[in-house]
């Protein structure tokens, strides 16, 4: 099987079902074994870490975040050549987080936030989604809208993440096997329910979440604005719920 791989490689934008199946398998069966350096130094999942390169590198489902070029016309002949690929790209990985930094939604100091707030308002979620011209009927109205607009390996994925699935055992990846959810770790990455470490804001403000919180609600995603991100996280959660 290896031996088709140089074939594979070169059309590998414009492959049938079942030549996608096989230079899955090459790939995977030749990274299994594999621990560079990097891994470790990256602090990830090794598997998300092969999924991300399948999707993005190999499936060539490119993203903004990875800017790794392989030489035109090259193709990797071997599994050593693959392994040399792909530490390829988790050094761009390095190189990208090492120009990150981490600005994390600390959900206890939010609330905390709201029950301050909550001492001079009697509508603490309202003040704050006043302050950007919304009113909590609308926003769950829109967040209905957006979950309407996913497709049905999306809206579960958001229902395992912050809706009805989310108390479940085995996290996104059982809710995956069990509802047959291909690539679910790039599905995942790209609707926002998961980020890599080190994630920017910026980041997030790219997925179909992030661009929902921007464009239909007008909320910037920065770290002054994380008390109503996190509540309209809340909110989209709480619809997610309801759809059970």
């Amino acid at each position: 099987m290896e031996g088709a791989l140089p074939d594979l490689w070169q059309r590998r934008t414009c492959l049938s079902h079942d030549e996608m199946a096989s230079i899955y398998t090459i790939v995977h069966r030749a990274l299994t074994a594999y621990h560079p350096s990097e891994l470790q130094a990256l602090g990830e999942d090794k598997e998300e870490l092969i999924s991300q390169f399948l999707y993005l590198k190999v499936f060539r489902l490119e993203s903004a975040q990875t800017t790794t070029r392989f030489p035109l016309h090259s193709a990797p002949s071997s599994s050593q050549a693959v392994c040399a690929y792909f530490r390829r790209y988790l050094i761009d990985c390095l190189r990208s987080a090492s120009h990150q930094r981490n600005v994390s939604l600390d959900e206890n100091e939010v609330m905390l936030e709201i029950d301050r707030k909550a001492a001079f308002h009697h509508d603490p979620i309202g003040s704050v989604l006043m302050q950007y011209g919304l009113h909590e009927a609308e926003v769950r109205e829109s967040a209905s809208h957006f979950i309407e607009s996913l497709d049905d390996a999306d809206r579960m994925l958001l229902a395992g993440s912050l809706g009805w699935l989310s108390n479940q055992k085995g996290g996104l990846s059982q809710v995956a096997a069990r509802y047959g959810i291909a690539s679910y770790h790039y599905r995942a990455r790209k609707l926002g329910v998961t980020l890599k470490k080190n994630s920017i804001p910026a980041d997030f403000a790219r997925t179909e979440i992030g661009q929902w919180i921007v464009d239909r609600l007008g909320i910037d995603i920065t770290p002054g604005n994380r008390i109503a991100i996190l509540l309209v996280l809340g909110i989209l959660s709480a619809q997610s719920q309801a759809r059970e």
